[in-house]
């Protein structure tokens, strides 16, 4: 067992103690699967912006979903150090690591201790893991099909309120619903408050996870709280099918009768409705976030993809993830076709139509 995963072994034993100690983190911001922390490196930063995971499989691993830095949780260690990870940083961390847990005078028969036991810990995490994502998964659905319409609420009264009619869309989904005593789980006592709930969906059509966007009680804005926007449980390889463009087919009987066309990706709901209502033949899909962008999954309905830029991001950072976006649809071998709004217009479709310019 090598120097790096015995070290390794002791962050994921200790993970917590360590994340608390490196990153000053708050045990407010603790959750069950995730820890959310600050990043001390980046101007600006906030808890939701930053996570560390705490179980299954994925323990120990991190993302700052502004920046894109990730790793693991040597590289975490790495990166609290010293903000970098690199060759340099990671020998420094288990180096720290070393010098913390006293590791440098480990026998062989204590390393393969270690060793066996860390592969048993791994296995039973993984299954637990993977039967805590079931259950999630089990629970955003039950929880979707549990809201009502969306039609004549706060939600639809909301959409209206972003320039978005929504019973002018053609071919709409049925991927929106509202709940009116939606959960706010992000604050002490989680007050019910009026929501808009959208399906993120797999491949296949199976809800995987829950949008749900915060909502004043008369639907004339977003709910005054730290983060009206919120997803559970994770995203990834999930996207919300806002509307079924010219065929009014769903993706999975449009493949299945061998109907295709172009599919719109944008990052919001309130903008994918917007190109909808403007481009009433795409099927129009969104992905919730930037980092869901980078893992929307191909459907044999799609012969092409038109991705509607935002424009406000003006990170370096935000740009590569964007980059690996289009560079990943790409590697599906179809027609991929980037839009940007003009700045004057706005940051994105939505706005360019509240702004007069269509």
């Amino acid at each position: 067992m090598s120097r790096f995963s015995v070290a390794k072994e002791k962050v994921l034993d200790d993970l917590e103690n360590i994340v608390e100690q490196l990153l000053r983190a708050s045990r407010k911001h603790k959750r069950q699967s995730l820890w959310n922390v600050i990043n001390p490196y980046r101007a600006k930063a906030k808890p939701d912006q930053m996570a560390v995971w705490l179980q299954g499989a994925r323990r120990g691993a991190w993302r700052d979903f502004v920046s894109g830095d990730a790793g693991d949780a040597i590289d975490l260690v790495a990166y609290a150090l010293t903000g970098d990870v690199n060759a340099d940083s990671r020998m420094a961390a288990v180096e720290w690591i070393e010098d913390r847990y006293g590791l440098k005078d480990m026998s062989p028969d204590r390393r393969k201790q270690i060793e066996a036991e860390a592969k048993t810990r791994r296995a039973a995490a993984e299954a637990r893991d993977r039967d805590r994502r079931e259950k999630s998964i089990a629970r955003a659905r039950k929880f979707f099909f549990s809201c009502g319409p969306i039609e004549n609420t706060a939600g639809e009264a909301y959409l209206a309120s972003r320039g978005i009619p929504l019973s002018q869309i053609s071919g709409l989904g049925r991927s929106l619903r509202f709940r009116q005593d939606c959960e706010y789980w992000m604050e002490e006592g989680r007050p019910r408050i009026p929501a808009m709930i959208a399906a993120l969906v797999d491949v296949t059509g199976r809800i995987g996870a829950c949008h749900y966007t915060f909502l004043q009680a008369d639907g004339s804005g977003k709910a005054s709280v730290d983060k009206a926007k919120l997803m559970f449980p994770e995203t990834s390889e999930l996207v919300i099918r806002l509307t079924n463009g010219e065929s009014g087919l769903s993706a999975e009987e449009a493949a299945a009768n061998g109907v295709i066309g172009i599919c719109a990706l944008t990052e919001g709901i309130e903008d994918g409705l917007s190109v909808a209502l403007t481009n009433p033949e795409l099927r129009v899909w969104a992905a919730g976030s930037l980092p869901g962008l980078r893992t929307v999954p191909d459907h044999p309905s799609v012969s092409g993809w038109v991705v509607f830029k935002d424009n406000d991001w003006g990170k370096p950072q935000a740009q590569e993830q964007f980059d690996l976006a289009i560079a990943r649809l790409k590697s599906f071998r179809k027609p991929v076709e980037v839009i940007s709004m003009p700045a004057e217009w706005g940051k994105d479709v939505n706005d360019a139509i509240r702004s007069g310019w269509k």
